[in-house]
């Protein structure tokens, strides 16, 4: 596989991994208990009624395994996508994957008799509703538009486990970090605010817009992302001219671009540009920054400490 089906492969499996607005009724605060009705409503507008919290999931994005480990709920996962096997991640070790956005093993998922399927919108729609017409719930969730997104996430899916209190606990920990992040840079002017061009890939040469979640990471860490002068929106081709002229001062990429920033430094094309004349380009590790579940505060650090390090302290990679 080329280094760029897997690198688009991870936009679609870990970019696109959260919900839209969800909502409880007749489920008492905190926790809960078999016998509570758990209503909710998933990233495409649909509602969805668990009469009991799930027992047994199969979960079709990173970001939301993330987040069950996070909730200690590892034990209720019955079978997970397949990109993230294939990819071995950590939390991948035991399962064997029930496919991923092209194709789904339908008869497998049926096998496991799970309580639900969370999956992300788009992919292989006859395989989730021959699965809806068995009567396997599917949650779908969308991509994230900030912060915000991430809260919700946790929260929904908090709430499916019946682990209302867990989830509660988990949004409080990651606003109060990401409050203690903001809170630092708030006061600045704009023109105390860098710059940042955060390239996906180089070619062709794509960045991403003001209505993505990066845009969000880059606003809360103190920087201004360049394209929003433009008012650039979604994963978009930039030209090498326009990043010239707009002359960012800090870049920022993923290792699945760059392994270290010679990758981006040693581009002939960008030399006249002040974050490489400054030598001031870092690479960050994928999933930290583009998976919405608790452990973007660790992409938020190290985007504070790229785009302030005055204020946060010298970037380190933290993985």
């Amino acid at each position: 596989m080329s280094k760029r089906v897997i690198f688009a492969a991870a936009v679609i499996m870990a970019v696109v991994t959260a919900c839209g607005p969800g909502v409880l009724w007749g489920c008492k605060e905190g926790s809960l208990t078999e016998g509570v009705t758990i209503k909710v409503t998933d990233g495409e507008g649909k509602n969805l009624t668990l009469e009991k919290p799930a027992e047994r999931v199969v979960v079709m994005a990173p970001s939301v395994l993330e987040i069950a480990d996070g909730l200690g709920a590892m034990e209720k996962v019955v079978e997970i996508d397949s990109y993230t096997v294939m990819m071995q991640e950590p939390l991948a070790q035991g399962y064997e994957g029930v496919g991923d956005y092209q194709s789904l093993n339908v008869e497998r998922i049926a096998e496991l008799d799970p309580d639900i399927v969370i999956a992300i919108t788009g992919g292989p729609e006859d395989d989730y509703n021959k699965l809806k017409e068995i009567g396997i719930p599917v949650y779908r969730i969308v991509d994230v538009r900030g912060m915000e997104g991430v809260y919700e996430e946790i929260s929904n899916i908090s709430m499916m486990l019946g682990l209302a209190d867990e989830g509660a606990a988990m949004v409080k920990e990651l606003k109060d970090q990401v409050e203690a992040i903001s809170s630092k840079v708030e006061g600045l002017s704009r023109e105390e605010r860098p710059g940042v061009f955060y390239e996906v890939w180089n070619e062709p040469l794509m960045s991403a817009g003001t209505d993505t979640f990066i845009n969000d990471l880059i606003s809360i860490a103190g920087g201004i992302n360049i394209l929003a002068i433009d008012e650039m929106t979604g994963w978009v081709e930039y030209s090498v001219e326009t990043l010239i002229e707009r002359n960012p001062d800090i870049i920022i990429a993923p290792m699945s671009l760059a392994a270290d920033p010679s990758v981006i430094t040693g581009d002939q094309r960008l030399a006249s540009i002040d974050a490489i004349v400054n030598n001031k380009v870092y690479v960050v590790p994928d999933n930290q920054v583009s998976r919405p579940s608790h452990n973007i505060i660790k992409g938020l650090h190290m985007l504070a400490r790229a785009i302030h390090p005055e204020i946060f302290g010298e970037f380190e990679v933290i993985e």
